[in-house]
């Protein structure tokens, strides 16, 4: 329930025009930072608010039920605490979020219109997109292990102990051209992989571009001229020629563990977990 100070209803019913939006975030390290769309400086709950900070808020969305409030935050990379690498590193995730409703006029008068936390955070050149949830969201996160057939290891890290840098695990290429948003098509591979296939569930880095994002590989192809890649979100506006760099994938089965990296040993999974068959399985079939 939003508790609103009775003398700010009052300015409210009164039909004030004095207000502005107040974003306070919290780091994971307990680094706080304000933010508000107001041109000058706010003082919201003790926290110093940035003015003019390009920040605006989405629709938020909340449901009566379990189903936490959903909605974005936008900003511009203007800001020297946001910016491209702070975000690449990780260091937003997961912030915490509480936006204020402010007279301008009188910051000591406010109310607290949301708490959340920041989820996946998208950027581009100029600007950003984070996802925010309610707190609600946390009761839908997976606490400890889920056991499954497949591996819940990520490819390379200190669970797998696949070493990625091995020969012929990663192998250089240039960017051809783009076929579609998410499909580009790539050509002088150095070392020329047997089977293109192999690439799928891998990431493609741009070597040359450092502060652009790895991406994740959907699919990869051959198609006679060179391979043809899918990938999980929009390729950037880059030129044909730019240097690139794919990493094997790994599709999480035990099949593929042992015959691609030799790993078995290492394997995080429960390949010989029985499944729902078993439970619908005649008794004269066991």
């Amino acid at each position: 329930m939003i508790e609103i100070p009775p003398e700010f209803q009052a300015r409210l019913d009164a039909g004030v025009t004095t207000l502005s939006w107040a974003w306070i975030l919290t780091r994971r390290d307990g680094a706080c930072f304000g933010f508000t769309d107001h041109d000058q400086i706010l003082q919201v709950d003790g926290v110093s608010c940035e003015p003019a900070s390009g920040f605006s808020a989405g629709d938020l969305r909340s449901e009566t039920g379990s189903a936490p409030a959903r909605g974005a935050v936008f900003g511009q990379l203007d800001s020297g605490v946001i910016t491209k690498d702070a975000i690449k590193a990780g260091a937003w995730d997961g912030a915490a979020l509480t936006l204020y409703r402010v007279d301008w006029s009188d910051p000591t008068l406010h109310y607290r219109a949301f708490t959340g936390e920041l989820g996946e955070i998208r950027y581009g050149d100029q600007g950003f997109e984070a996802e925010v949830s309610g707190l609600s969201a946390r009761l839908n996160r997976t606490i400890g292990r889920v056991f499954s057939r497949q591996c819940d290891a990520e490819l390379g890290d200190e669970r797998c102990q696949v070493d990625l840098a091995a020969l012929g695990r990663r192998v250089s290429g240039l960017l051809a051209g783009q076929i579609t948003r998410r499909a580009i098509r790539i050509e002088g591979l150095d070392p020329a992989p047997g089977d293109a296939s192999v690439f799928s569930e891998g990431v493609l880095s741009w070597t040359a571009q450092p502060s652009w994002p790895d991406q994740r590989i959907v699919t990869a192809r051959a198609d006679g001229t060179g391979l043809i890649v899918e990938l999980d979100s929009a390729a950037p506006a880059a030129e044909a020629g730019e240097a690139l760099r794919l990493t094997l994938g790994c599709d999480k089965r035990l099949e593929t563990c042992k015959a691609r990296f030799s790993n078995a040993a290492n394997f995080r999974g429960c390949p010989h977990m029985p499944g729902n068959d078993a439970l619908i399985r005649p008794v004269s079939a066991r």
